[in-house]
């Protein structure tokens, strides 16, 4: 029966090449969708199969949208045969006609796959040679079929390490204002997800050292601050390369500020206590392979911790409101993980 199918849709076309185009797209009362759209993916989607099968006038598809129902016609002008199914009208939102196209796919691939159940041609007798064995409509039919019923795989988690460096300007809103080195180690997991992979959301642990100095006539204050902590991080990628990121993170720890006078004598202190901060960055990522590159602009506020002091100037701290930024180098630590 597939053979003769088959013979039919051969015989019945034109001996000149294929059309341009395997499809004829039509629409009705689909507000906003683009049939030339939807007809272009599904060439493309049918490409394999319909070289190998038929040739001759295009495939005809209308799409008639009714309130949340997408009616689906195909109609084969060799065969006249005739399918049709309702399915739930796609969203109005950027890239429904891939979606409309790949439901169309689907019709194809039952249709196809009614043919693969049917019973096939007997043997030729033991007298006649066997023909030698040539690519047949089945074997594409079911190519496609699989490929439209089996499921997306969901995208790998990626789990990356970085370690940083960088420089903050704490205690801004105060006159105790005081200049700080920052170096620190990032890990970052990114959540396996099934929207576009350009843009991920991912979880954060980090811990880091400040040291800050201020300069005094009669001394020095010295400030030390440990944190670690976690928060959220997301990042997009319009190139395959460079995209933009960036993350919020509470944490936790201890803070020291010391002062270190220059002759006997002279009054300081020395106090430490714990303390804990919020922050928030932005910036640039750059991946290339396993390689990873952040620069972040970064601002945050940390709890007043103890302050130090020189009898001569303001008491130092820690605390308050801060900016800065950070340049991270890293990696991936993902086996899986590819060049770009």
């Amino acid at each position: 029966m597939i053979a003769t199918v088959i013979a039919a849709w051969l015989a019945m076309a034109p001996a000149s090449a294929a059309p341009s185009s395997r499809v004829v797209m039509k629409a009705e009362g689909c507000e906003g969708l683009l049939p030339d759209e939807v007809g272009r993916v599904l060439d493309l989607e049918l490409a394999m199969v319909t070289t190998e099968i038929r040739s001759g006038p295009p495939l005809e598809v209308a799409l008639r949208c009714a309130g949340e129902r997408l009616t689906i016609t195909v109609l084969d002008p060799l065969t006249r045969k005739r399918l049709e199914r309702d399915v739930p009208a796609p969203a109005p939102e950027p890239g429904r006609e891939r979606v409309v196209a790949l439901a169309v796919s689907q019709l194809f691939a039952a249709s196809w796959l009614e043919l693969l159940s049917t019973t096939p041609p007997p043997p030729p007798p033991p007298d006649e040679p066997t023909p030698p064995p040539e690519p047949t409509a089945i074997e594409a039919a079911r190519r496609v079929a699989e490929r439209s019923t089996e499921p997306e795989p969901a995208p790998p988690r990626e789990l990356e390490l970085l370690v940083g460096v960088g420089f903050r300007g704490r205690a801004l809103e105060s006159d105790g204002r005081m200049a700080a080195a920052r170096s620190e180690l990032l890990l970052r997991g990114w959540l396996r997800s099934r929207a576009r992979a350009s843009a991920r959301v991912g979880l954060v642990a980090l811990a880091g050292w400040d040291f800050g100095q201020s300069t005094r006539r009669l001394g020095q204050v010295r400030g030390h601050a440990l944190t670690a902590g976690g928060g959220l991080a997301w990042s997009t990628r319009p190139g395959a390369t460079v995209g933009l990121g960036g993350h919020v993170l509470l944490a936790g720890g201890w803070a020291r500020v010391r002062g270190l006078p220059r002759e006997p004598g002279v009054p300081a202190g020395l106090n430490a206590g714990l303390t804990a901060e919020a922050s928030t960055g932005l910036g640039p990522r750059v991946r290339y392979g396993r390689l990873r590159f952040d620069l972040d602009a970064e601002v945050g506020a940390m709890l007043r911790t103890p302050v130090g002091l020189v009898a001569d100037g303001p008491p130092m701290t820690m605390g308050g409101l801060w900016a800065g930024v950070v340049l991270r180098l890293g990696g991936s630590l993902s086996p899986s993980d590819a060049a770009p």
